[in-house]
């Protein structure tokens, strides 16, 4: 590819229990998530009001940490879908149908770039809401480390629901994370 590239991949699979324990700091984030991105609680809504409340729910967490918020990007949007695609046909990885962790990335027209990182995760019904797919990844040492990084200008998402991984009512996310220049 010719540039230095930071490649990160972390997928997660049923999310945390309910009575998962987050630090307080993140419990605060997670608040201000709940009371500021209409939908992030519930895993009802229709494909675009999910992937507007992730939106807000990752930029508001972000913004809780004192982090810059994230430009949403076509490009990772489009590798997003594709990988979330890839997921559902294949199996749930980061390299799923054997394809490199890239490729998605590089159809999508995003590579060259500095920096790439992506979270995976699904949960059923509730579980899969984005609130608590955030909760997940916060409770998750390197989703963490992904949503918090400082580097990040641009985020992708994808969100599919339905039947997959031999369960009914799954919410799959996919979270790509980027730095172009």
């Amino acid at each position: 590819m010719g540039v230095a590239q930071t490649l990160t991949a972390i997928a997660l699979g049923l999310l945390t229990p309910s009575g998962a324990q987050v630090p307080a700091s993140d419990g605060s984030a997670l608040r201000a998530v709940a009371a500021s991105c209409e939908g992030a609680t519930t895993a009802a809504g229709n494909a675009r009001s999910e992937l507007r409340a992730m939106s807000c729910g990752v930029n508001v967490v972000r913004r809780s940490f004192g982090l810059s918020v994230l430009q949403e990007s076509p490009r990772l949007d489009r590798s997003s879908l594709l990988k979330a695609n890839a997921v559902r046909r294949c199996g749930f990885s980061h390299t799923p149908c054997g394809m490199p962790f890239t490729q998605t990335f590089v159809r999508a027209g995003y590579l060259p770039a500095r920096s790439i990182a992506e979270n995976l995760a699904w949960g059923q019904r509730e579980r899969g809401s984005p609130l608590r797919t955030l909760a997940a990844w916060l409770a998750s040492p390197r989703h963490r480390a992904n949503l918090l990084a400082r580097g990040w200008q641009d985020l992708g998402l994808a969100f599919q629901r339905g039947s997959m991984f031999g369960y009914s009512g799954v919410s799959l996310w996919v979270l790509e994370l980027g730095r172009r220049r």
